[in-house]
């Protein structure tokens, strides 16, 4: 899979590449918690949550999308996934970008297991030192792979 060209202001790619940098010297003793975090399982290494990401917009990451992992965002441990439990479309700037049209809908359980998959893709390349956006794009690939979803914008 060719890696379309990153199209966004220099300023996102060095700033992800600031955190991934700063990841490793995390404080293993900290951890966000609170009603809007969910514990669901272990994979592959992580602990997956849901999250909710109205609270984690207002409170944390006004740019926070579906997921999150430790190497994208400072204040997630890298040993957590965090995943969305519903879409979101709060302003022109603030919106998932997914076919959806319920205001406030839920992600499916095959959206959430998406996510996840890819979030944990994305979060194991970025650990071994491969920059932002060709660990996205490949753990993009990923996630159509595991074919729980027939487009990854949708929740079908």
């Amino acid at each position: 899979m060719k890696i379309p060209q990153d199209k966004r202001p220099r300023l996102w790619s060095r700033m992800e590449s600031e955190i991934q940098k700063r990841a490793k010297n995390k404080d293993a003793s900290f951890e966000l918690s609170g009603k809007w975090k969910k514990f669901i399982r272990k994979e592959s290494g992580y602990k997956v949550y849901a999250v909710d990401g109205l609270w984690i917009r207002n409170n944390l990451c006004c740019y926070f999308g579906h997921g999150g992992h430790g190497f994208v965002h400072e204040f997630i441990p890298t040993d957590e996934i965090w995943v969305s439990t519903h879409h979101y479309n709060e302003s022109k700037l603030v919106f998932c970008g997914c076919k959806v049209h319920k205001k406030d809908q839920k992600v499916s359980q095959n959206c959430f297991d998406s996510v996840a998959i890819h979030e944990i893709a994305e979060c194991d390349l970025m650990k071994k030192g491969k920059k932002f956006w060709p660990s996205h794009n490949a753990a993009l690939k990923k996630e159509i792979e595991s074919g729980l979803l027939t487009d990854p914008y949708t929740d079908l």
